[in-house]
């Protein structure tokens, strides 16, 4: 198949392939936590902006809450892609450590697994959103025409729909760049 390099279309990824929920919601009072992928039915924390205290809400199984300011700035489109890929990464990798548990990931004490756990989620959320043959098809066709890394970095962020510093990782990690 010798397809453009294009976005992943994260959203329908989740909602179509996985049928899993995405509910934009303050997650906290300074967007300390972008994501949060429930497991369990139950309850919540969020922050209420209209009382400026955190609240509860009722939250069903296989629920993704993203941090909804995310959507408030157009810049942050790549982060906001990168949280839905990193949160879906934790569904399909910890599910069965979390279910039933009623621990979200992102609450798990051990310092050595959290670290592991993150690092997994955001390892297979790179190779979600920016597959390797696609990254590299990109790289070999734009590499000619860019003047500078910088450029390169630029235009393949935006090919993906990522954060400039997203790609740049991901070149780096093909010694690319």
């Amino acid at each position: 198949m010798n397809q453009q390099p294009c976005a992943v279309p994260i959203e329908t990824i989740i909602e179509k392939t996985f049928a899993l929920r995405i509910e934009y919601q303050y997650l906290t009072n300074n967007a300390r936590e972008l994501g949060r992928m429930i497991y369990d039915d139950g309850i919540t924390t969020y922050y209420n902006r209209d009382i400026m205290d955190y609240a509860l809400m009722r939250v069903e199984a296989g629920t993704m809450m993203i941090e909804a300011t995310l959507l408030e700035d157009e810049n942050c489109c790549g982060r906001l892609r990168f949280t839905l890929a990193h949160e879906l990464s934790h569904y399909l990798i910890h599910k069965k450590i979390f279910c039933g548990t009623g621990t979200a990931a992102a609450l798990y004490n051990n310092d050595t697994d959290e670290d592991a756990t993150e690092w997994q989620a955001n390892y297979l959320a790179k190779a979600i959103l920016m597959p390797n043959g696609q990254v590299k098809r990109c790289f070999y066709a734009l590499h000619p025409k860019c003047i500078n890394r910088k450029e390169l970095v630029s235009q393949m962020a935006s090919v993906f729909a990522v954060s400039k510093q997203a790609m740049e990782i991901r070149l780096k990690d093909f010694a690319l760049i």
